[in-house]
């Protein structure tokens, strides 16, 4: 019976010859790409009302509590420069790499899981077809495409949402809110947000295709891998966001 450290030693040692074996059907061939467009197709049907539906009412959040305070300085016109830095920067990234990780990442592992515990991993295996390569690397891939595509969408929408309730519910001029929003938004901002979002939808695809490959124990091993993904991916996610956005201020971006 090994110690939990013992215990520890294998997983890492396994998902380092994961993470090698990834590596290796990236650069070679061959390359499944209906399969890839098949689950990208699905995890944006799965995906896009839910993220939308987390995202778009920051914007008015952000709006609603932000016009008073700066009102009250006399600076409401530079409500949305705070709107669109949190916007680009921080909570579409983050809350669109969440939802991806709740929805995209709880259902590849668990179809991933379903197959080890039927035995269809293993008898791809059989027929000579590599498990990582044919179900695993597709759905690397399309978390990590779809993930920075939903967040160009969710950023227009929390822009929207907070100009709605900026400019005609808080009485915000149009003018010095649309000037102030593209004084303060740069190229950078939005390759910060792209970026953030790749990193966190390959995050999510690996380790939603470990657990899966990992999974025992029937249904109720297929349910704790989904789960076990759901709640490993967010903390991280929300931990590198805050470890990548402490570099970026240390570096002036």
């Amino acid at each position: 019976m090994l110690s939990r450290s013992g215990r520890l030693l294998v997983t890492v040692t396994a998902f380092f010859g994961y993470l090698i074996a990834i590596v290796r059907c990236l650069l070679t061939g061959p390359r499944y790409l209906a399969e890839t467009l098949r689950v990208m197709d699905l995890l944006i049907r799965r995906c896009l009302i839910p993220v939308g539906l987390a995202v778009a009412p920051v914007g008015a959040v952000i709006s609603l509590q932000g016009a008073g305070l700066f009102r009250s300085f006399g600076a409401d016109s530079l409500l949305s420069s705070l709107l669109a830095t949190a916007i680009f920067r921080e909570f579409s990234p983050a809350l669109a790499s969440v939802m991806v990780a709740a929805q995209a990442g709880s259902s590849i592992a668990a179809r991933l899981g379903t197959m080890k515990v039927r035995g269809q991993i293993d008898a791809l295996a059989v027929m000579s077809v590599d498990p990582v390569r044919y179900a695993v690397v597709p759905g690397l891939i399309a978390c990590a495409i779809v993930t920075p595509l939903l967040n160009v969408l969710t950023t227009l929408l929390g822009l929207a949402s907070g100009w709605f309730f900026a400019v005609p519910v808080s009485g915000v001029d149009h003018g010095s809110f649309m000037l102030n929003l593209y004084s303060q938004v740069s190229v950078v901002d939005l390759y910060v947000g792209l970026g953030k979002c790749l990193v966190f939808g390959t995050a999510v695809g690996l380790i939603a295709g470990f657990l899966g490959l990992r999974t025992s124990g029937g249904a109720a091993g297929v349910g704790k891998a989904a789960n076990d993904t759901v709640t490993l991916t967010i903390v991280l996610i929300l931990v590198a966001d805050y470890v990548i956005s402490m570099a970026l201020l240390r570096m002036g971006l």
